[in-house]
């Protein structure tokens, strides 16, 4: 696989691009219906584009030949949910709780057109005569599965007999770059200090709050960022700790803090939420108390709100 770094790309764009060098190597009697999101929904994600074209194309190309000669089209829909990605791991069961709910991108490709509606896919019409056809890098369906996983994503495949193969690919959206740079222009890119010793939330808090445009540090331990913290308190916008963390607890870990920079916002999250944990948090000067199971976003509002008000 590519060592080229994820960037952020629009993925309307890379599946234009994908589904116009399938649409050159399919037979003119095969048809090809595809549904974006009306309005266009403006859909970023961290990707390297070639690789998620290549995913596009095989994974196109592997429903059509699963038609075995008959007659019907390929299906492509492009829409976007909030999702758990606890919902997608077949390893679920090993998650910590699962992560928060982050909206996500849908891709679905099929050869099933029994939930084709003419009002909503339009068709993609072949190239004329003569053009040429633009290449069409093939992967197996292990090297599709490694690149979604690569960015961030998961991908399910159903088969039916007699209805037909289905592919639902889901990877993790960006904030809107208007936002992000909104958010920029007032301040936004503010140090957060960001501690659990989960790595999966870690990746997954530290990229959100990226997104949004605030620089952040990312800990296992209280003890190392303490350590941080100590090496430059006034470098710290904001810390945000989980409460179950090794060495000692997010409320220890707060108190400390303040106690080396007063008045820094602090903010406690936790999957396990109930009164004796937020009357300890509002003890140590937690300034918000955070449940692990609710969408980033309130997190993001939550220090912005936080950081205007310091």
């Amino acid at each position: 696989m590519s060592a080229e770094k994820l960037a952020s790309q629009p993925l309307e764009a890379i599946l234009g691009a994908g589904l116009a060098r399938f649409r050159a190597s399919l037979p003119r009697d095969v048809g090809l219906h595809v549904a974006l999101p009306q309005p266009p929904a403006s859909l970023r994600v961290r990707a390297r584009a070639g690789e998620l074209q290549d995913v596009v194309v095989s994974l196109c190309m592997v429903a059509w030949q699963a038609m075995r000669g008959a007659a019907g089209a390929i299906i492509v829909e492009l829409d976007d949910i909030v999702i758990d990605k606890v919902v997608l791991d077949f390893d679920a069961g090993s998650l910590q709780g699962g992560l928060p709910p982050r909206r996500h991108a849908r891709l679905l490709i099929t050869n099933n057109s029994q939930g084709l509606h003419s009002a909503t896919h339009q068709a993609m019409a072949a190239p004329e005569t003569g053009e040429p056809a633009a290449p069409a890098t093939r992967r197996s369906l292990a090297e599709a599965r490694e690149i979604i996983q690569q960015h961030h994503g998961s991908i399910t495949v159903s088969t039916e007999v007699g209805v037909g193969t289905s592919f639902e690919v889901y990877l993790p959206v960006l904030a809107p770059q208007g936002d992000a740079a909104a958010a920029a222009e007032k301040g936004a890119r503010r140090h957060i200090i960001y501690v659990d010793d989960y790595e999966p939330m870690r990746a997954l808090v530290g990229e959100t709050l990226a997104d949004a445009g605030f620089r952040v540090s990312c800990y296992e331990g209280a003890r190392e960022a303490l350590t941080a913290v100590r090496g430059d308190p006034m470098g710290c916008d904001a810390l945000v700790s989980d409460f179950k963390l090794s060495g000692y607890t997010g409320t220890d870990l707060i108190r400390r803090v303040r106690d080396l920079r007063p008045g820094m916002p602090t903010v406690l999250i936790s999957g396990y939420l109930d009164e004796s944990l937020q009357a300890k948090a509002r003890e140590v000067g937690a300034d918000c108390v955070i449940s692990k199971t609710s969408d980033l976003e309130a997190l993001v509002g939550a220090l912005r709100e936080l950081l205007v008000r310091s």
